[in-house]
């Protein structure tokens, strides 16, 4: 499909690749998608007693608007500002035979950012009046508030020999959780996106991408075990260009 809309093209009005000035120099659109987010984590690595460690991702939603310095119709500067509601689950079962000790648990996350991504954009003419555009540049993420349901079950044996069960289930705070707690986030996060999108009859736009952590946003205390965890997600999006 791109290669018939690009051997169409040729005959458009509009050049491939056009390099002439814009006819607005700031533009301004509106923002709505949906988002599919996960995590990063060395966890598997620094628990020996890890059996198994599972993240898995979750589909949220977000919206805002961008603002855009066209430096030339083919290449401009954007700046984003979204509220995007984000999510994730991890199950995760431990064991440890000197101790007597098998472990299972089961979370469940969902929180609120506020995220700012800047890109420069490369644009091309794939008619006159369908435009594709490149993105890539950094992105910086505030988190607003946010929830985490931590479902437990342990399994151990006592000195008489007696096997205990115990369940317990909490639901602390995302972001404000201590440092010496299980995936104890910081709110500010730091990295990079990239996408592409489609701008029809220069108003209507689709567009997908990709975003990665570059920050290590897992809260560590001094003297504890290094964890790395790193915030990644595709975002959905379309929008009106004003």
């Amino acid at each position: 499909m791109l290669s018939a809309l690009s051997l169409a093209s040729y005959a458009a009005d509009s050049p491939f690749f056009d390099t002439s000035r814009p006819e607005n120099p700031v533009t301004f659109g509106l923002r709505v998608g949906m988002n599919s987010s996960g995590v990063a984590t060395n966890y598997m690595d620094l628990q020996p007693e890890l059996i198994q460690s599972n993240f898995y991702w979750h589909s949220g939603y977000q919206a805002g608007a961008v603002a855009a310095l066209n430096i030339r119709k083919f290449f401009a500067v954007e700046v984003g500002a979204y509220w995007q509601h984000r999510g994730y689950d991890a199950s995760l079962m431990a064991a440890n035979a000197v101790d007597d000790y098998m472990g299972s648990q089961f979370v469940r996350v969902r929180y609120n950012v506020i995220t700012i991504p800047v890109t420069l954009s490369w644009k091309v003419n794939l008619q006159s009046q369908t435009v594709v555009s490149f993105d890539c540049g950094p992105y910086f993420s505030y988190g607003i508030s946010g929830k985490k349901k931590l479902d437990s079950y342990i399994a151990f044996g006592e000195d008489e020999g007696q096997l205990v069960f115990d369940h317990t289930i909490s639901e602390p705070n995302y972001f404000n959780a201590d440092s010496r707690e299980f995936l104890a986030v910081q709110r500010l996060d730091v990295g990079v996106q990239m996408g592409i999108g489609f701008t029809f009859f220069k108003h209507y736009m689709l567009g997908i991408n990709y975003m990665h952590s570059l920050k290590n946003v897992a809260k560590n205390y001094e003297g504890g075990t290094d964890y790395t965890l790193r915030n990644c997600g595709w975002n959905f999006v379309m929008g009106y260009n004003f």
